[in-house]
């Protein structure tokens, strides 16, 4: 991987990782199109990295990303908790 593609995929990385929590975000609006393909190829690379694919999910025709907020479970009785904010 070249210096450029290294930067680009670097960059979409450090999008994915603040994406904002319930949102959806359109493709065609995140990226030009000549570089669509580029840039659904990083978040791929993002979701296969992370664990639980870092919390983000494509709808069915790749044209939209969604986050969602991590369950956190406390204890093996699957009592579930909301992660505290980060702020």
């Amino acid at each position: 991987m070249d210096n450029s593609e290294q930067i680009y995929k670097d960059k979409v990385w450090q999008f994915l990782d603040t994406m904002n929590v319930d949102a959806g975000y359109l493709i065609d609006n995140l990226c030009v199109p000549e570089n669509k393909s580029r840039f659904i190829l990083c978040i791929k690379q993002y979701m296969d990295a992370k664990y639980y694919q870092g919390w983000i999910s494509f709808n069915k025709d790749y044209s939209k990303i969604y986050k969602i907020e991590p369950i956190i479970f406390k204890n093996d009785n699957d009592e579930k908790q909301k992660p505290k904010s980060q702020g």
